[in-house]
């Protein structure tokens, strides 16, 4: 799976939440959390990201940023809740070299596995960081290739991860299954008849025919134990 681009508007007037699992994931909110988590997200502040380790993001700002000399800073989760000024965050937090305006790129250094926490900081002009223009980014390896060069989930599934996953994992189609979608189910589709218990192999036989034996029950004979031995 090649790795995706993914372009955020840095705007107070699109995708801003101020509920993290009811505007921008329309999930319920009672779930298993991580408490410090819980309380950045329940803040005004561009809707989360979740990409897998390799993704691209864009910041596309609107022309009116320029003239404030905004930025971006890399900051803790506590610079994220109360959004300090400029002359409070270190030069060497600052995401890009220059005024943001039209499409910059988030250098991959900052995307490294996990939670990224970026906010807006202007030469000046007003703070904007306390309504909206803030933004967290989690980002997740991906568990779907047997080795680097292998295809993602043996080619029998979708490479996936939902809010709440650590990972990318393997959601495999049906009749396979295992960490990558490379085992076979040859009795999922219950080949054996009249209650026979169906026993797989994993695999294709010699001649392409699926590999399984069905194990009789008493009266019936045959591949698939259709055949009663009475009369």
């Amino acid at each position: 799976m090649q790795p995706k681009v993914h372009t955020v508007k840095w705007s107070l007037t699109q995708n801003i939440c101020s509920n993290f699992y009811t505007d921008c994931w329309n999930v319920e909110s009672d779930h298993e959390r991580n408490v410090a988590e819980d309380v950045s997200l329940n803040n005004p502040q561009i809707c989360p990201l979740h990409l897998q380790l390799g993704d691209a993001v864009f910041i596309s700002s609107e022309p009116s940023f320029q003239s404030h000399g905004m930025n971006l800073a890399n900051v803790t989760v506590e610079e994220f809740l109360s959004c300090p000024k400029q002359a409070e965050v270190p030069k060497e937090q600052l995401i890009f070299g220059c005024r943001l305006s039209g499409m910059h790129q988030i250098d991959p250094k900052w995307l490294g596995t996990g939670t990224h926490y970026f906010i807006e900081v202007p030469a000046q002009g007003p703070l904007l960081c306390n309504l909206g223009l803030r933004l967290n980014v989690t980002v997740k390896s991906q568990l779907c290739q047997q080795s680097p060069s292998a295809t993602f989930c043996s080619g029998h599934g979708k490479c996936l991860s939902h809010i709440w996953d650590e990972a990318y994992n393997c959601y495999c189609e049906q009749s396979y299954s295992g960490q990558f979608c490379q085992e076979f189910d040859v009795c999922f589709s219950k080949p054996c008849y009249n209650n026979a218990s169906c026993i797989g192999k994993g695999k294709k036989g010699e001649h392409g025919e699926d590999s399984y034996v069905c194990i009789c029950p008493p009266l019936f004979a045959g591949r698939n134990k259709f055949i009663s031995g009475t009369h």
